[in-house]
């Protein structure tokens, strides 16, 4: 990225700051406002990879927008989408954004255990995995900041590839087990 471009993390950032402080009597307003900021901003390939912009408040959708964008199916190409509401978008990375914002809001209100909570322990089907030496340090802060130090590689192998951990993970008969008995091959909290 050159100086000149504008991550789609700043984007969203910015706008989402913009909207927490723009005040309710902005709302009807907010639409308009994001549509002039991005468009230029996109029609000048300043921002890269924002395919949809969703925003609520107070339970109320404010601002959708969808563009378009290059989109791919598990590593392989499929072009450029237009995205809209029922268009299937291949997701990655922007998954552990939402789900430390969905456990954020459960902690909250008390629904999840705190994050220095032992994993193992939330699991009790899972007892005999916990035992293994030095599952018992891992928390559930080393999920949600994917730190939990076990192997895991979706980079060496594509996803046509059987030996691509996620592929893995897809064909295992049971997912929560696939993954809580990962062997460990780092210390948890560093990778």
């Amino acid at each position: 990225m050159n100086r000149t471009e504008i991550d789609r993390r700043q984007v969203i950032i910015g706008i989402g700051a913009t909207l927490l402080m723009s005040g309710i009597n902005r709302e009807a307003a907010a639409g308009n406002d994001i549509d002039s900021v991005l468009t230029p901003l996109l029609r000048d390939g300043k921002v890269s990879g924002l395919h949809t912009l969703l925003a609520a408040r107070g339970g109320r959708l404010i601002v959708e927008r969808y563009w378009e964008g290059e989109d791919w199916d598990r590593g392989d190409p499929l072009g450029k989408i237009t995205f809209r509401p029922k268009v299937l978008h291949d997701l990655r990375s922007v998954s552990k954004s939402i789900v430390g914002m969905l456990y954020g809001i459960a902690l909250a209100d008390g629904k999840v255990p705190p994050p220095e909570a032992r994993l193992y322990a939330q699991f009790p089907e899972y007892a005999d995995l916990a035992k293994e030496l030095d599952r018992d340090r891992l928390t559930v802060e080393h999920v949600l900041s994917m730190t939990l130090g076990m192997a895991w590689d979706e980079l060496t192998f594509p996803y046509s590839d059987p030996r691509n951990s996620e592929i893995q993970m897809d064909e295992a008969p049971d997912r929560y087990r696939f993954i809580l008995d990962r062997p460990i091959v780092g210390e948890p909290g560093v990778k």
